[in-house]
């Protein structure tokens, strides 16, 4: 019988160096959580060893103090100038002390730095952090990061990561987490549960004194976020005024208000991207069908959207926005059902480039006497890129809002917040196993909110800050809007219980808005608050340049002050070695790696362990299936199959998970691959763009296409059904008009015979091969299509009248290369005709 190994670190040579394992405790006070995070080390080796270990903590926490203790020893160090601490620390390790050194990270996240732990030796590391939770649609939300998934792009080019602190990933990492929470005061009341992991809850006294603690139901470990979801909770604005801990007389001021904003007059525009690469396999993909499912059953009558997914490269379902509509919603749930992490690497500054330059609809909305509503971008992913800085100058530089959902058992949410921040949009997760329906809603609630501008906050009369933390760019009816002041002395006649205020103008009006109001509190001691003011204070001294801003000697001066780990500040300590206890050369170096997330890259399913029965998966009711799929074929399961094919097999065009097994000929083969075999049976070339089409928008058989594969064959194999099409290479979109607009209640098979009849004819494919007088003999053409023109060998039914007059209009406006515009907005091609301002015959 095997024994189960503790979980162990080894060095290039072979031999074991044990994390013991991570103990996190916090208590949550209305909107504020204060934490301590304990990480335990040992050194197991004959030798001094430097120990390095990049971990993540919460978006928007801050740093508030570290702990040290070695053996029985209790140490204490302090932060100082980054280079200074750097320094001071390889000289540490040079004569053969002790040293610990923790920097911030250029992309948030966090590394220690742990020198000359002699063998035998025992490090026990508690670090202290706070952070205000935000408030979102009447709920809040606890994050607990526990890891760093893999991402994609180079970690120093783009990131900015120095080697060191690059985390590596082991497959056989097991490092265990014990966790245990106490929530205080009417949160305690609230309806509380984890997607993330099984709880064991138990309230404790009662009234004003009532609190939940809260702890793991089963052992954990650090492969993946531990979530905390809090529903049904009151939500009120407050202004809560905190003593400086060093400036006597100043005041730092926390106010977060909750804000009403009326929904928007015009029907919602968005252009919804999703990841589909490689890191998105597994749960995260079927976390996604399932957001974007609920995204396209939220979509009302007349609203608009566009559908599109990305990896190394872009793919668009449609050339344009399209209408909501019961073709387009069904078109779209297709589309989302069928979704594979198949698309590579995560090149996500294209992809959004990409999506935001398909066309919109400019034509005013149905109902309104304005123009059409600007076009926001929806993007589902879970945020596993390097190059953030350089995503979001570039979406910042496109104008667009950008919205989104974050996927996965731990996303980079300090990416995702980044990106919506800085764009006007604003951010919200899945977890694998979580219902999406709150998500999607929240999502809609924001979208559908009024867009405002020159927010601004009025201050009690007299009252002025020497400094106040950024408004956002967008505000959104119930989520919360934090804000950070400083006043250098309580102003005159400032009194408990006055109003500060939040107030706005509407995208299109001139009179001033009131959003929220919040009342002052009473000025008290709260060492907290005040450190939390003055990290806000140093973000955005650096904020945009970092290090080389104007105004980082100002940022220095105070994380300094302040004892607050930042940018330009690490933490050091340093303990003097005896020197009968120092080592006689440098130590060797060993970095933790991390555990892979649960479910990354399609290793594993967190579905399969923790579903809470109050976060059920969504279920879509009336999902159209796949081409060739079982109706009962759930959109949650993953498709190893998938990864059973060579990747140069598996990209390009998709096969459906019926049709993998038994059609061989159906992957996308590469042109030197199959030349002769084509040429041998007379297929169309792929090679050639005449006969098939690689756009991102469609890809499969061209008009030319068509008629060439049905004239080269017989009757007998001519397709009879939707998925036959799809056999032979008729693009997705093609079969979605053909279903949700072309049939419009007529049977498969007659829909099918009698669109390959009409694509058969010789007169269109010579018409389609030609370039002189190929519109004129279409129109002639069109003639031939009516029922009463079919042979009477025929062996299926004969269309009905408004059928064929359909297909005569479509046939009339085919080209050899493209398929005509009321495809990709699936939209009869009569009615297309006419928004075009051409008439039909």
């Amino acid at each position: 019988m095997m024994q189960q190994q503790s979980a162990r670190l080894e060095t290039r040579a072979g031999e074991a160096l044990t994390l013991q394992g991570v103990r996190f405790t916090g208590t949550l006070r209305g909107t504020l959580f204060e934490a301590e995070l304990e990480q335990r080390f040992a050194n197991p080796f004959e030798r001094h060893v430097e120990l390095v270990y990049s971990f993540p903590l919460p978006w928007a926490a801050v740093l508030l103090g570290v702990e040290v203790r070695i053996g029985e020893r209790c140490l204490s160090g302090a932060v100082i100038e980054k280079k200074q601490a750097e320094q001071g620390y390889e000289d540490a390790l040079a004569e053969g002390n002790t040293a610990i050194l923790l920097e911030q990270n250029f992309d948030g996240s966090y590394t220690l730095n742990l020198g000359n732990l002699a063998r035998g030796e025992t490090c026990v590391l508690r670090l202290r952090y706070a952070q205000v939770l935000q408030f979102e649609q009447h709920g809040l939300r606890l994050v607990v990061p526990t890891v760093i998934a893999p991402r994609y792009g180079d970690s120093v080019a783009d990131a900015g990561l120095k080697p060191h602190q690059v985390v590596e990933h082991d497959l056989m990492a097991v490092h265990p987490l014990e966790l245990t929470l106490r929530i205080e005061g009417e949160l305690a009341r609230a309806r509380i549960g984890s997607p993330s992991h099984p709880l064991s809850m138990r309230l404790e006294g009662e009234g004003e004194t009532a609190a939940m603690l809260v702890s793991l139901g089963r052992g954990g470990a650090l492969d993946r976020d531990f979530i905390l979801v809090l529903d049904e909770v009151a939500q009120d604005s407050l202004a809560v005024c905190a003593q400086d801990t060093l400036d006597e007389g100043a005041v730092n001021v926390l106010a977060s208000f909750c804000p009403r904003v009326p929904a928007a007059a015009h029907p919602l525009a968005v252009k919804i991207l999703v990841d589909c690469s490689g890191s998105m396999q597994g749960d995260s993909i079927a976390a996604a069908r399932r957001a974007l499912q609920a995204i396209i059953a939220g979509l009302r009558e007349g609203e608009r959207f566009s559908l599109s997914r990305f990896g190394s490269t872009v793919e668009h379902r449609s050339r344009a926005l399209w209408r909501t509509s019961a073709a387009t919603r069904q078109a779209g749930q297709r589309w989302a059902m069928q979704l594979q992490a198949d698309l590579g690497g995560t090149e996500m500054e294209n992809a959004l480039a990409s999506t935001l330059a398909l066309a919109g609809d400019a034509e005013p909305s149905p109902g309104t006497e304005e123009g059409a509503a600007a076009v926001d971008l929806l993007l589902i992913t879970d945020g596993q890129i390097h190059a953030i800085d350089r995503t979001v100058k570039r979406a910042r530089a496109l104008g667009n809002r950008i919205f989104v959902v974050g996927i996965g058992s731990a996303p980079a949410e300090g990416v995702l917040r980044r990106l919506a921040d800085e764009t006007g949009g604003a951010c919200d997760f899945v977890a694998p196993g979580e219902a999406v329906e709150p998500a999607v809603l929240r999502m809609f609630a924001r979208l559908r909110s009024q867009r405002m501008d020159a927010l601004q906050l009025v201050w009690p009369t007299g009252a002025e800050p020497v400094w106040m933390s950024p408004l956002p760019g967008s505000v959104f009816d119930g989520d919360a809007v934090t804000v950070w002041a400083r006043f250098a002395q309580v102003p005159h006649g400032w009194v408990p219980d006055q109003p500060v205020r939040l107030v706005g103008r509407m995208a299109q009006g001139d009179a001033p808005v009131a959003l929220g109001e919040a009342s002052l509190s009473a000025v008290e001691p709260h060492a907290v608050l005040g450190r939390m003011a003055v990290a806000a204070q140093v973000e955005q001294l650096l904020a945009g340049e970092g290090a080389q801003s104007l105004r980082a000697p100002e940022a220095l001066a105070l994380a300094v002050a302040y004892q607050l780990v930042s940018p330009l500040t690490h933490f050091l300590l340093v303990e003097a070695r005896a020197e009968a206890d120092k080592p006689e050369d440098m130590p060797d170096l060993v970095k933790v790696p991390a555990m892979l997330p649960a479910g990354f890259g399609g290793l594993g399913s967190v579905d399969l362990l923790y579903i809470e029965p109050n976060m059920a998966p969504l279920t879509v009711n009336d999902t159209p299936t796949a081409y060739g799929a079982p109706a009962a074929a759930g959109f949650g399961s993953f498709d190893m199959n998938a990864l059973d094919a060579p990747a140069v097999m598996r990209s390009g065009a998709r096969v459906l998970r019926s049709e993998r097994r038994t059609q061989a000929s159906t992957y996308d083969i590469p042109a030197f691959l199959r030349r002769g075999a084509d040429r041998a049976a007379d297929e169309p070339p792929r090679d050639d763009p005449r006969y098939w089409s690689a756009e991102p928008h469609y890809s499969g058989l061209t008009p030319l296409g068509l008629t060439h594969w049905l004239r080269s064959h017989t009757q007998a194999e001519w397709p009879r059904t939707y998925a036959a099409l799809h056999r032979i290479g008729v693009g997705t979109a093609v079969l979605d008009w053909l279903e949700f607009v072309l049939a419009d209640g007529e049977d498969e098979a007659q829909v099918v015979a009698c669109f390959v009849e009409a694509m058969a004819q010789r007169e269109l494919h010579d018409a389609l091969r030609s370039t002189n007088g190929m519109l004129g003999r279409l129109k002639a053409l069109t003639q031939r299509v009516r029922p009463a023109a079919a042979p009477e060998a025929r062996q299926v039914e004969v269309a009905s009248e408004s059928l064929a007059a359909r297909l005569q209009v479509f046939v009339s406006t085919l080209q050899a290369e493209t398929w005509p515009d009321c495809v990709f907005a699936l939209r009869d091609a009569a009615s297309a005709l006419e928004r075009s301002g051409v008439g039909v015959e």
